[in-house]
């Protein structure tokens, strides 16, 4: 099976998506959101890479719009029958829950168990980490390309694209996928002692987008200028801007549960189509199995790659408005230059490596 990319979704089956991703982060299946308002989601996954143990938490909304992230939850991570660490919840972004520092090992067995604040027990079935993830080298080019605008003109615009050139691992099925990071700066304000802090917001480049292996009958471990993803040249390049690939060695169940997944995004909407059906994981309520519960907890052996992109690798000048004078203000200002944490995923924290 090669990777298929799907897109045009409608809004409502975007949202779907979103809802199983949750992240961003990121990704049931049902076209009626009405009917699949208060369901728990869990997904996340355990890996070999620190800092990369991460767990989302959330309730599905009755209607068409972003889940509702759950605090205040217990999140403990099981490696075999052992307690291997508690996952702790981001102070700046509620229901995502991080382990840091710790990092999977290839061959164990790992599960999460989750307490809800009402008390209610949530596990997902074991799964063991695979055996390797090969590595993986990102590249981007800077291209402009038609695309059809709000008021359904053609219009051309500029995008970076994520292209990798992948060593593929032993182990048979594969996801890659692909994670922005940049800087968002506030306005200061002339009459504040000081200049306040940068955000960083963390988010996936394109998160509609699933890349998908069954290397079954590849012979070559080499799986060169693979495309991976398309994101819009906008006011996020005027400051650092990374993007992280990620080269994800999966188990034969996760595969299958992203590959439903990847069929629910291929759907676009017509009659002629076979109905969606609600994507179901690896996580089920410890005392009623009945209860519907989406997402999925995996194990995950990874490799990653990051490239860095600055406004002086364009081949034009940027011009937006970057909140504090370095391009064509706007007023009044938008939200996230008043306060940039209104930004989805944003956080005052900086990556080590930024």
């Amino acid at each position: 099976m090669v990777p298929h990319r799907y897109a045009n979704m409608n809004r409502r089956l975007a949202n779907l998506i979103a809802i199983i991703i949750l992240s961003g982060c990121l990704q049931p299946v049902d076209i009626n959101t009405d009917a699949l308002g208060g369901k728990v989601i869990i997904s996340g996954q355990v890996s070999n890479l620190e800092g990369e143990s991460v767990v989302t938490i959330g309730l599905t909304a009755e209607s068409d719009r972003l889940p509702y992230p759950v605090s205040g939850a217990i999140v403990n991570l099981f490696e075999g029958d052992e307690l291997a660490g508690s996952y702790t919840e981001d102070p700046f972004i509620p229901g995502k829950y991080k382990l840091p520092g710790f990092a999977g090992i290839a061959g164990n067995s790992y599960h999460v168990q989750v307490i809800m604040p009402d008390d209610k027990t949530y596990a997902s079935v074991p799964e063991t980490m695979p055996p390797d993830a090969g590595s993986i080298t990102p590249y981007y080019e800077i291209v402009a390309e038609e695309v059809v605008n709000g008021e359904g003109n053609l219009a051309v615009q500029d995008f970076v694209k994520i292209y990798a050139n992948a060593v593929l691992p032993s182990n048979r099925y594969i996801r890659w996928s692909v994670e922005e990071v940049y800087m968002a700066l506030e306005t200061p304000d002339p009459n504040a002692p000081v200049t306040p802090p940068p955000c960083f917001v963390t988010q996936d480049a394109e998160p509609q987008v699933i890349v998908l292996l069954d290397r079954q009958y590849l012979g070559s471990n080499d799986y060169p200028d693979l495309y991976l993803a398309r994101r819009e040249v906008d006011v996020s390049f005027m400051l650092r801007h990374y993007f992280i690939t990620y080269q994800t060695s999966l188990t034969a169940k996760a595969y299958d549960y992203w590959r439903k997944v990847e069929i629910l995004v291929g759907q676009n909407g017509s009659v002629f189509e076979i109905p969606p059906a609600k994507v179901f994981g690896n996580v089920k309520n410890t005392s009623d199995e009945s209860e519907e519960v989406f997402g999925y907890f995996q194990a995950s052996h990874q490799s990653f790659g990051r490239v860095l992109l600055t406004k002086d690798v364009f081949p034009y000048i940027l011009n937006f408005n970057d909140c504090v004078g370095g391009g064509v203000m706007s007023f009044p200002l938008p939200q996230r230059c008043i306060r940039c944490l209104s930004i989805r995923n944003s956080s005052l924290e900086r990556p080590p490596w930024f």
